[in-house]
């Protein structure tokens, strides 16, 4: 199953590590996540806000989507109706 994370972006969700809240004033200063040592990739255009950070087992992924909507999209990906 593939989580979309926004743009034309699509991951595999058995990849996926984490989901963090990008804080907004500390966006510009560093990036928090370098600690995984993953390319990182932008989703979206370049004119969007990060607004969540997504890491895969392959890289680290600033989506413009905010967290609770991604966590809604998987959520929906598992849920039985």
């Amino acid at each position: 199953m593939y989580l979309h994370i926004g743009g034309s972006q699509m991951i595999d969700v058995r990849r996926l590590v984490a989901l963090f809240k990008a804080h907004p004033s500390r966006a510009s200063k560093s990036n928090p996540l370098i600690q995984y040592y993953k390319p990182y990739e932008y989703v979206g255009t370049c004119t969007e806000r990060i607004r969540t950070y997504v890491v895969t087992e392959d890289a680290v992924y600033g989506s413009p989507l905010s967290l609770s909507t991604l966590v809604r999209r998987y959520e929906e990906l598992f849920s039985v109706d």
